[in-house]
């Protein structure tokens, strides 16, 4: 009997199964009906051998009466012959000893039940014959003999002595036939209990055979279903690969092996890359099959005599048992990342994911499973780094781990201790150079740490999923400012933020962004998002679906980092934005290096023969903002206009845009260069 998991396999029950219970069931009820009717035939046997033997007794008590009566009977004959008393005495005491049995019969009414009015008449007519013959002896003693013979003839003694002997006759002739008829039923008796008996016991044996073939198929499924337990709590049940519990196990024998026999083992920790992409966009069916195409390609990349388990989501460990060279770890994680990365197709769909591998080795990097994974898992963190990488474990490496742990937990608290702020660098109009706009850029004030930049709170933020809750934040904080800064006096500015890949594929983003513009009531016109074409080109179709509803609420939209996506030119046309953002990479090389030259001219021609504005961000020269400017550039932001400000700054800024003397900011920059450029990122 099995019951159905979560996942969908068998559990075995605890319980016997329904077959076997039911066919148990149903031949204990036959042998029970069998028992019971062998009961019924025995007693039946039983109770007639009983009656034949109390039919026996009564022939036996009417045969000592009939011979007491006859006895009585000779003897009052001799006495009347010979005359001798002692004669008559004689037959006073047959008559006396046939009194007893008659009565005993008389009293045992159901030893004769069909009978009883016959044995009363012998018993009535016996009392008074012993009467009579006291009577006679008495006689007899006094008057003597002729007196007693006459009182004999007067009494008719010899008929009614007759008369007993008749009806005792009759008795032994009735209980002879009932003895016959007795004796014939329980011969009739005896031999259906032998044939009941025998058909019965070979039922049973037969009943015996099939409970016993179905107690060894219960055995027998039950041990398979140990097996299916076993194996269900030892492997993956979405990949079939071994589980944290096998691997365990068999490291454990590894590393016993390895230490006995002077050997050394390895193991390597597997992560998918962007993995958590995939799934978010297309579903966690896709990303099931997507794994156990995954784990089909490792088994492959092994000897038989290694291990690929599943540790979990999107992680995989593979157990080395025995190699001669680090150069044979090596071979297999460039072989493990080769075949992880080659295409496949799901669900019609072709996708290519790459992997990052972190090696620990025993003895030199841990003695047991926990060391050995930990430390593989930090090389995997390292080479994750690298992307589509291997890394070997060095002991430098758990410093670094730590801190980011550290980091790690302080993120899931800034929230709550407000610890994150927002940065504002404005946009400028190349023609006018008048301020248009406001991106908005996250920081983090860490208590010990300082100012952390984009770069390494947004990756941290996506990994441990934190950039929703934080991008929600981020909105709200940058609605409420833009409306404290128009009631400052200040005008009311379209801001600009950045949405990340994680962001964009939340289900809940069309409504959170609409709780916040209605809970701000902020203008919805002035909200600009700004994302990158490779965050669209995983789900193309699902990307134009969300951009064309948030177009619908009115927010505007901006392709950010255009031209280092994987899109194509042609495809910008589908997309519902209004802006085209060159990355500061090709804005750089401008105006001395031809081929930004040609780029840059090209993105913004492109862009307004599609009717789409073209904002240049990183613009850090006068040289760079006169090319882009001649070039027909609608909007620029950048160090050489104002690096990002805290929102008291951008304040004085604006404040400083209104003065009138503010118009001769083409021949120096509100604000100096301040070191490297800062990278923006997302929210």
């Amino acid at each position: 009997m099995q019951e159905q998991t979560d996942t969908g396999r068998g559990k075995r029950s605890p319980f016997l199964s329904r077959r076997f219970v039911l066919g148990s069931s149903a031949a204990f009820v036959i042998l029970a009906a069998n028992a019971l009717l062998t009961y019924r035939t025995i007693a039946n046997l039983v109770e007639t051998s009983r009656a034949v033997e109390t039919t026996l007794r009564v022939i036996d008590d009417l045969k000592d009466i009939q011979n007491s009566v006859v006895g009585a009977e000779t003897g009052l004959r001799g006495y009347i012959l010979s005359g001798e008393s002692k004669r008559l005495v004689q037959a006073h005491e047959f008559l006396g000893r046939a009194a007893q049995p008659i009565k005993a019969l008389r009293a045992r009414r159901e030893a004769i039940p069909d009978r009883t009015q016959q044995v009363e008449s012998a018993d009535t007519l016996i009392e008074e014959e012993v009467a009579r013959f006291s009577a006679l002896i008495e006689i007899d003693r006094r008057k003597g003999l002729s007196e007693a013979i006459r009182n004999i003839s007067a009494t008719g003694g010899a008929a009614r002595m007759r008369l007993v002997e008749n009806i005792v006759q009759d008795l032994l002739a009735a209980e002879d036939a009932q003895l016959a008829a007795r004796t014939a039923q329980s011969r009739r008796s005896s031999d259906l209990s032998v044939i009941t008996a025998a058909i019965a016991t070979l039922f049973n044996l037969g009943l015996l055979g099939i409970v016993v073939l179905l107690a060894r198929r219960e055995i027998r499924e039950r041990r398979q279903a140990e097996e299916v337990v076993k194996f269900a709590a030892t492997h993956d049940p979405l990949t079939g690969l071994p589980n944290r519990v096998l691997l365990a196990e068999r490291v454990n024998r590894a590393v016993g092996s390895a230490k006995s026999q002077a050997r050394t083992s390895a193991v390597l920790f597997i992560d998918l890359d962007r993995f958590k992409n995939i799934n978010d966009a297309l579903g966690h069916e896709a990303g099931d099959r997507l794994l156990q195409n995954v784990a089909d390609r490792l088994v492959r990349c092994v000897r038989r005599s290694d291990t690929v388990a599943r540790q979990g989501g999107d992680e995989f460990v593979v157990l080395i048992e025995a190699f001669e060279a680090p150069g044979d770890l090596t071979q297999v994680a460039e072989k493990i990342l080769a075949e992880v990365a080659q295409p496949m197709t799901v669900y019609g769909k072709e996708f290519q994911i790459t992997a990052s591998i972190g090696i620990s080795t025993f003895p030199a990097d841990g003695e047991d499973l926990r060391a050995l994974l930990k430390n593989a898992d930090i090389a995997m963190y390292r080479a994750k780094q690298q992307g589509n990488a291997y890394q070997f474990y060095a002991q430098q490496m758990s410093a670094h781990s730590v801190e980011r742990l550290e980091l790690e937990t302080a993120l899931r608290q800034a929230l709550e201790r407000d610890e994150l702020r927002l940065h504002y660098q404005p946009k400028v109009e190349a023609r006018t150079g008048r301020v248009t706009g406001i991106e908005c850029l996250l920081r983090w004030q860490h208590p010990t740490l300082g100012i952390l930049q984009p770069d390494q709170v947004v990756p941290l933020a996506e990994e441990t999923g934190l950039i929703v809750p934080i991008g929600k934040w981020a909105l709200r904080t940058a609605c409420l400012q833009a409306r404290a800064w128009a009631g400052q006096g200040l005008p009311m500015l379209r801001i600009a933020v950045n949405l990340s890949a994680r962001q964009f594929m939340s289900p809940t983003l069309l409504d959170d962004v609409m709780e916040t513009i209605a809970e701000t009531e902020m203008d919805a016109r002035l909200v600009e998002f700004e994302v990158t074409e490779s965050m669209m080109m995983r789900e193309p179709e699902e990307a134009v679906a969300l951009l064309r509803s948030l177009k619908a609420i009115g927010v505007r939209l901006t392709i950010d980092d255009f031209g280092t996506g994987y899109s194509s030119l042609a495809y910008l046309k589908r997309l519902p934005i209004d802006c085209v953002k060159i990355d500061a990479s090709f804005v750089r090389g401008i105006p001395v290096d031809a081929s930004d030259v040609a780029i840059t001219e090209t993105i913004i021609a492109m862009s307004h023969n599609l009717s789409l504005k073209v904002v240049a961000e990183g613009v850090e020269t006068r040289d760079q903002a006169r090319f882009l400017e001649q070039g027909g550039c609608d909007e620029m932001q950048g160090f050489y206009f104002s690096k990002p400000l805290p929102a008291e700054e951008l304040a004085a800024y604006l404040r400083q845009e209104q003065a009138p003397e503010s118009a001769a900011r083409d021949a120096q920059p509100a604000l100096k260069l301040v070191g490297g450029a800062e990278r923006r990122t997302g929210k």
